[in-house]
């Protein structure tokens, strides 16, 4: 059957495209009425030169003004006066104002230094614009500042396990790092690092994330009513920014942990205009199991596991309004096992064995960027880049007949490869016509290449050589989006963005896409109270394979192609934000409801690890999905205690024709109730303490609700009474899918960070305690007959619980310089 090529919307598209153009000629006529003048420049930090991502500047006295982009590059322009007093800020940093004449159009950059206030730490980065003053919702920002602060898994700070502590987004398994936002699964999240996809996201099975906090200037979590500049997935966009180098002096830092060591140096290269950041982590987990399992074999295997993360950037300054950006990003993780040589007695004397396997897999990204400032009120961003993912699992072999000379030997080696490598190039610009009026316009094409998994097979021995390679061919796909934003102030209560992003993709002679309106809106009831309303459509051209097992990354990414269509989806989003000044505190209820089309999921009982079946034989196509949720989420961000209070309720729902009979079922992670409470506390003006406790409705799973016995013929396998030829092994009855509930899952976890003025720097200890009452909450479940069970005879059944972390404490030291 043919795929359906695109799918347009042409009532929400004209009605946008209306919208847009009417904007445009308010704008120009405004500009024709009254004489303006524009100011543009950068915010950067004064101690370090880094740019200040969503700082505030605005025309002091009055309600005019705007927010850095990701440059830190702000452009406000206002009826020319002889003077004008500007000023910029930024959560944490002191105020700056300057006055500015206005006779002409004039550059301003500012420099903010920070606050030594008690305590003080920064939960948005979106300056001091009040929640509901915001032209956005559906947006969680965790500075790094803070990150380092909260209670870690074996003390390694991680940015996707602090977002879990968030409404609207869950962990998977107990202690994964995985994100599933509003319903979606991993790989329906958009990960960016610098601009740049970035597909597994993830070490150690899962429980920590690629991205080191030494390298890492800004991170922002968007769930809902979604830009029109980002694209490409369902559910999510996590925005990962690095650090630029500081401008001003040589700096760094190293530390030690349980789970990894790390260092970074940044620092000035020439004459204040170039710097660059070098950034490395590796896993100290083979250190451990290296030893454990080379004594519990008795010498004969080694097991052991390491991770990596090396990331570099150099920032140039070209000239005062261009500037270069070159990145490098290379992660992976390594599992192996290796057995030393063994001896036997063969057939005809003393035989030599040994076998191993190796699972590798990682990231390696390149990335080079232009900013320029075309005009006072233009900024570009232009974008070449390269990413790749790959994965692979080999096994080897080793035999040698050590009787005679020439005598049979053989040496083999079997693996499993899969893995994706885009090629990018994007352009993004941003228009500032006039204050509260901002456009945003861009092109993207990525040329991908996927490989969903080859089997590789190679033997040589005395008798003959094999050499094999079956199972899927590399799949070639185009893409190309174009995208057009408009965020204005409509009226003095009511702002808007309004959006379109346009989408072709090419694979295998196929062609799909279509138009993705965006629409985001809010509307100020009073001084302190918005309600704000999002729609979004979305379009995903990439599906992941994954076997549920322990939480390695056995995932495929595969196209889509003609037989398996585009992922969709559509959300709606309705909210209300107030603050509370007198307490400080924002409040925000969203609610919201989404619906996906085209999800894809494994045939019960397939695995991609078999035989030259294609991978497309292997999956059911044409899935359903519905979430419908309920957020709220109270945030104090400044004094000496922070935190916040979250909890969502949520129902999410999958639908296949070919599963579970055709009806809908709560898929594997459908929480009902998720909730956590996060407090900071400056005790001392160098002794900080922190908790979190976390709260989930159980995963469901698929367990049989009964048994039956059938006839299986042994064939004299038996004693040669006739009445043993027939035996009676079991089979198992299975209800409707993920119809049982694991136990509800709760975590305590406590920490405390002691920093203390050493010479030449900082020095900094960690102090921790993951589930701190021990809880022991389940990891998976099964049924066993408590070891005396076998294949034709199960015994008495009973249900096991299998626990991962029991209390683990952590302790970890940097220093800083």
């Amino acid at each position: 059957m043919r795929l359906t090529d695109r799918i347009t919307y042409p009532t929400s598209s004209g009605l946008l495209v209306s919208l847009l153009l009417l904007t445009g000629a308010l704008t120009a006529q405004g500009q024709r009425l009254e004489t303006r003048v524009t100011f543009s420049g950068t915010v950067q930090d004064a101690r370090t030169g880094e740019k200040l991502l969503g700082a505030a500047v605005y025309a002091a006295g009055s309600q005019v003004g705007t927010t850095t982009n990701a440059a830190g590059f702000y452009s406000l322009t206002l009826p020319a006066r002889d003077s004008v007093r500007l000023t910029a800020s930024y959560l944490g940093y002191q105020r700056v104002t300057t006055v500015l004449a206005s006779h002409q159009t004039t550059a301003h950059n500012f420099t903010l230094a920070t606050r030594n206030e008690l305590g003080e730490v920064r939960v948005s980065g979106a300056a001091d614009a009040p929640l509901e003053r915001r032209v956005e919702m559906s947006i969680l920002q965790i500075p790094i500042a803070q990150l380092r602060q909260l209670p870690a898994l074996l003390g390694e700070p991680d940015v996707l396990r602090a977002f879990q502590l968030m409404p609207g987004v869950q962990a998977g398994r107990e202690g994964s790092g995985a994100l599933y936002v509003r319903g979606g699964s991993p790989d329906q999240n958009l990960t960016l690092l610098d601009d740049v996809p970035i597909y597994y996201v993830s070490h150690v099975g899962g429980f920590l994330s690629v991205f080191d906090a030494n390298a890492i200037s800004d991170v922002r979590l968007l769930k809902g009513g979604f830009p029109a500049r980002y694209g490409g997935r369902l559910s999510a966009v996590l925005d990962v920014r690095l650090k630029e180098g500081n401008k001003q002096k040589l700096s760094g830092t190293a530390g030690v942990g349980v789970l990894a060591t790390h260092v970074s140096l940044e620092g000035p290269l020439k004459n204040g205009k170039t710097t660059f950041l070098v950034s490395a982590r590796r896993g100290n987990l083979d250190l451990f199991s290296r030893l454990a399992s080379a004594r519990s074999s008795g010498g004969t295997s080694v097991v052991g596991y390491s991770f990596y993360d090396a990331s570099a950037k150099v920032s140039h300054q070209l000239t005062p309004r261009d500037q270069l950006f070159a990145a490098v990003y290379l992660g992976g993780d390594r599992l192996f096992v290796t057995q030393k040589p063994q001896t036997i007695a063969g057939p005809q004397g003393e035989l030599r064995y040994q076998n191993g396997s190796n699972l590798r897999y990682g990231n390696a990204l390149a990335s080079l960027r232009w900013n320029r400032q075309l005009t006072p009120r233009l900024f570009g961003n232009a974008t070449l880049a390269a990413t790749r993912f790959h994965y692979e699992n080999g096994q080897t072999f080793r035999l040698e007949d050590r009787s005679a000379v020439g005598a049979l030997s053989e040496n083999s080696r079997a693996s499993f490869t899969s893995g994706v490598q885009d090629l990018l190039v994007k352009a993004d610009f941003e228009y500032y016509p006039r204050p509260a009026h901002q456009l945003r316009f861009g092109a993207t094409a990525v040329q991908h290449a996927f490989t969903p998994g080859s089997n590789f097979f190679t033997s040589r021995s005395s008798a003959a050589a094999t050499d094999t390679t079956f199972g899927a061919r590399r799949v070639g796909a185009q893409e190309v989006a174009f995208y057009g934003e408009d965020e204005i102030r409509v009226t003095a209560r009511l702002s808007a963005n309004l959006g379109l992003r346009a989408v072709r993709y090419w694979v295998q002679g196929q062609s799909f896409g279509g138009v993705q309106p965006r629409l985001l809106a809010t509307y100020r009831l009073g001084e302190h109270t918005a309600l704000k309303a999002s729609y979004a459509s979305m379009q995903q051209y990439l599906h992941l394979l994954s076997n549920n097992g322990a939480g390695l990354p056995t995932d495929l990414w595969v196209p889509a192609t003609r037989r398996v269509a585009p992922q969709r989806a559509q959300q709606l989003a309705v909210g209300m934000a107030r603050t509370l000044p007198a307490w400080g505190l924002e409040i925000s209820v969203e609610a919201f409801q989404k619906s996906l089309r085209q999800l894809i999921e494994f045939r019960e009982g397939a695995t991609f690890y078999n035989s030259s079946q294609n991978w497309e034989d292997k999956v059911v196509t044409g899935g359903q999905g519905r979430v419908r949720g309920l957020e709220v989420l109270v945030q104090r961000k400044a004094g000496r205690l922070t935190g916040w209070v979250g909890y969502t309720l949520a129902r999410n729902e999958r639908q296949f024709e070919q599963l579970n009979q055709g009806q809908w079922y709560p898929y594997k992670y459908d929480r009902r109730h998720d909730g956590s409470v996060v407090l900071i506390y400056a005790l001392r003006p160098h002794i900080t303490l922190s908790t979190t406790w976390t709260y989930g409705t159980g995963n469901a799973l698929t367990l049989p609700r009964g048994n039956y016995n059938v006839i299986d013929q042994s064939y004299g396998r038996l004693s040669g009474d006739a009445s043993d030829r027939y035996l009676y092994p079991e089979a198992e009855v299975y209800g409707s899918k993920n119809s049982y509930r694991m136990r509800a899952y709760h975590r305590l976890d406590l920490g405390a960070t002691f920093t203390k003025a050493v010479r030449h720097g900082e020095r900094v200890w960690r102090l921790g305690a993951y589930n701190a009452y021990s809880r022991h909450n389940p990891y998976y479940i099964y049924y066993s007959a408590g070891g005396n069970e076998s294949y034709y005879n199960k015994g008495q059944k009973q249900l096991y619980q299998l626990s991962l972390f029991p209390i683990l404490p952590a302790i970890s030291y940097e220093r800083r310089f």
